[in-house]
């Protein structure tokens, strides 16, 4: 029996960690215990975090955007990439062929 972190299903957890020490190995400098804990934090919430096209009740939705409000970089996830993106109704008018 595996156990796995909450919101990631046992049968991750080892390309998970192989991906983490890959990472790692590949790296010339020294890395602190810290840092290799915020690495394994950042991996498990993206292998748990909440997939395209996933069905999502409207409280949900809505406890997510608050508990993100919260974060120190609501901006992005623990790897940097952007899960907010702005765009002026001008872009979304030209993607939609209005103007």
């Amino acid at each position: 029996m595996k156990i796995a972190p909450a919101g990631v299903d046992a049968s991750q957890i080892e390309p998970m960690l192989n991906e983490i020490f890959e990472q790692l190995s590949r790296e010339d400098q020294a890395i602190n215990l810290e840092a290799v804990r915020t690495r394994i934090a950042a991996s498990i919430a993206c292998h748990a975090a909440i997939k395209v096209n996933m069905p999502l009740e409207q409280n949900k939705m809505e406890w997510l955007l608050a508990e993100l409000a919260k974060t120190q970089h609501p901006m992005t996830c623990p790897h940097g990439r952007p899960v907010v993106l702005r765009y002026s109704m001008q872009d979304i008018q030209k993607a939609f062929k209005r103007i």
